[in-house]
């Protein structure tokens, strides 16, 4: 049986996002970005992006079903991000969908939106039959794939690690809906670091991709020199003495500051400073997320694969660090197809709520008493959860 169609919403930050799923399969995926908008501040503004998200919606949305070929009578339910994320923007998106909901007779799956970058690896692209010269079959979703996803059968218990602007996280799997916060970021997250600190260099936002562009041009060797023990550019590691998984990033944003303030006083800051710059503070910011890493690696040996996702997944010097800091242990590591599935989009929310869909129809009985419902009715009003942990 065909999994039912789900149109997706996603307003969290400043991403304005609709998709439209079926099951795994990504049938459409929209996103309108806003970052030319926020780049004179450096980061977002939220009454910006909530005036952004009113004005792109409307037509983000039929973009995503017509790209889809489905219309209202096809699709089965709404699913909108409720949580976490900034609340003038996700109150965008819950009123549309609600509105859309009750116009159309369709219900609402709440979704949080740590959850659809949790479980964005499972994605797969949509299959045309057109074929290329090649003779390969057309991915319609993104021909350029940066890499495998999860398997059709995902190998529980899976160790999640999501990386992105807002949040970084470990996140212990057991099986769907069943999930264990292992260790998160006390203060600021690993891709807010990198803006942050790349903002300071000049580097404009958001600034994460640029510092990764950068750090490609320096040569191994200079890098090496730098980053060695008791080198000044090196950067601290931090909450080594912690005794849990969490993570902290604010003392790198200091370090990097005051790194930053000395060679500008020195007149050093030239472009192939700012570059080794870039180099060095990407080498801080992974090292200190594989460092936790390997501590939940040494810890779980129960562990059947792990999945790492979030914007700051699209890094490839993070992917292959974590590749190789899971391969002692004999792990496979799935991310996003496409690095478009690493950021905000509403595909990853349209997977989790056909599948909140297909178990609430499959088992409605089988909710515990109290257990917020995984699929709403039409006209139900969803409050905005800015704060909502997994």
């Amino acid at each position: 049986m065909t999994p039912p169609l789900v149109l997706a919403i996603d307003t969290s930050c400043d991403e304005t996002a609709a998709a439209v799923t079926s099951g795994r399969t990504v049938m459409s995926n929209v996103i309108a970005s806003q970052s030319q908008l926020h780049r004179r501040w450096g980061g977002v503004f939220p009454t910006v992006a909530k005036q952004a998200h009113q004005e792109l919606l409307p037509a983000v949305i039929t973009a995503a079903r017509r790209r889809a070929g489905a219309d209202w009578s096809q699709l089965a339910a709404i699913a909108v991000t409720q949580g976490p994320g900034l609340a003038p923007a996700l109150e965008v998106g819950l009123k549309f969908a609600d509105r859309l909901g009750s116009r159309h007779q369709l219900p609402l799956v709440p979704v949080n939106h740590l959850e659809g970058h949790l479980l964005s690896v499972l994605a797969q692209p949509r299959r045309r039959t057109g074929r290329r010269s090649s003779g390969r079959p057309i991915n319609a979703a993104n021909p350029a794939r940066v890499s495998k996803p999860a398997g059709p059968t995902p190998n529980f218990p899976v160790l999640g690690l999501i990386v992105s602007g807002a949040h970084t996280e470990l996140v212990l799997v057991n099986d769907f809906g069943r999930y264990h916060r292992l260790g998160w970021t006390v203060d600021d997250a690993a891709g807010e670091a990198l803006d942050k600190i790349g903002r300071m260099l000049g580097l404009g936002y958001p600034a994460g991709p640029v510092i990764e562009q950068l750090a490609k041009r320096v040569p191994a060797a200079a890098l090496a020199a730098a980053d060695a023990p008791g080198s000044p550019w090196r950067f601290p590691l931090p909450m080594t003495a912690s005794g849990d998984y969490n993570f902290s990033f604010s003392g790198l944003k200091t370090f990097a500051k005051n790194l930053i303030g000395r060679l500008e006083q020195a007149g050093r800051l030239d472009r192939q400073t700012v570059a080794l710059l870039a180099a060095v503070t990407q080498r801080g910011v992974l090292r200190h997320l594989t460092y936790k890493l390997n501590k939940v690696l040494a810890d779980h040996p129960q562990l059947g694969e792990v999945w790492l996702s979030g914007g700051v997944a699209a890094n490839i010097e993070l992917r292959r660090q974590v590749r190789a800091a899971i391969k002692p242990y004999g792990l496979k590591l799935a991310t996003p197809y496409t690095k478009r599935l690493c950021g905000d989009n509403a595909a990853m929310i349209g997977l989790v709520g056909g599948l909140k869909l297909e178990l609430e129809l499959g088992k409605p009985t089988s909710r515990a008493a109290g257990q917020e419902k995984l699929v709403v009715p039409a006209g139900t009003h969803l409050d905005r959860r800015p704060r909502w942990p997994l």
